[in-house]
């Protein structure tokens, strides 16, 4: 499933943003250039409409901006990160690294919260945030996301 909503062209390894609402407008606009997206400002609203609704920072240095919308033509995830970190306003009140938005059309069903429990279960794996963090290229962002979990491939 993370492989149809998320490509190497949504993958952000060096985020310029400095705050929350840049981080949403960057990787919204992403979205937009990928053809997930069809009106930035409309969704990036969403997206402040659920973030009213409960901080989507948690601690770890993770971030799940997300929001179900009108202005989503095809399910999306894009990945940024922020080599300095973001005061994303965080349970922990440390800063946010790594940040997954999941774009959802409004008469999606509930996929989000499918990939949400996908994401989720990536980033309990021991050594998964900071791998993600040593990436160097989408390709390897990638692999980290599709390859099957270790406890699952616990060959030794």
């Amino acid at each position: 499933m993370i492989s149809e909503l998320i490509n190497e062209r949504l993958i952000r390894l060096n985020l310029d943003a400095t705050s929350k609402q840049a981080v949403f407008n960057e990787l919204s606009q992403a979205l937009v250039d990928n053809d997930r997206v069809s009106d930035k400002a409309a969704f990036i609203a969403d997206v402040n409409a659920r973030e009213a609704l409960g901080n989507t920072g948690f601690e770890a240095g993770i971030a799940l901006p997300h929001a179900k919308s009108d202005a989503v033509t095809k399910p999306g995830v894009v990945i940024g990160i922020s080599r300095d970190g973001i005061d994303y306003g965080a349970e922990d009140g440390e800063r946010s690294h790594i940040f997954f938005m999941i774009a959802s059309p409004t008469n999606g069903g509930d996929h989000h919260i499918e990939v949400l429990a996908s994401l989720s279960s990536k980033l309990i794996e021991p050594g998964f945030t900071q791998a993600l963090l040593a990436a160097n290229t989408p390709s390897e962002v990638m692999t980290l996301l599709t390859q099957p979990s270790k406890e699952s491939n616990n060959t030794g």
